[in-house]
């Protein structure tokens, strides 16, 4: 189909800036149907060595997608 703008996905606490994280890569979770999550990289230029990485699950809303801050969570939690 055609490509459409459809806004920041992120919202909640931080979404403007990402979550201070750069997206990198969306993963699908293996044996989950329609669950996917979001990777960001989150660095930590003055101690390369301890950058992390920000994993987020996406929900699919009619013709949106959301990615919604969550401190902690499990894929069987999100993913029924």
């Amino acid at each position: 189909g055609s490509w459409t703008v459809m806004g920041n996905p992120c919202f909640g606490k931080d979404a403007n800036i990402t979550f201070y994280g750069q997206s990198t890569h969306v993963l699908k979770i293996e044996g989950k149907e329609d669950a996917y999550m979001a990777m960001f990289d989150k660095w930590d230029k003055t101690d390369l060595i301890n950058s992390r990485y920000i994993w987020l699950p996406i929900s699919f809303k009619n013709d949106s997608i959301d990615i919604a801050w969550m401190e902690k969570w499990t894929a069987n939690e999100v993913f029924k």
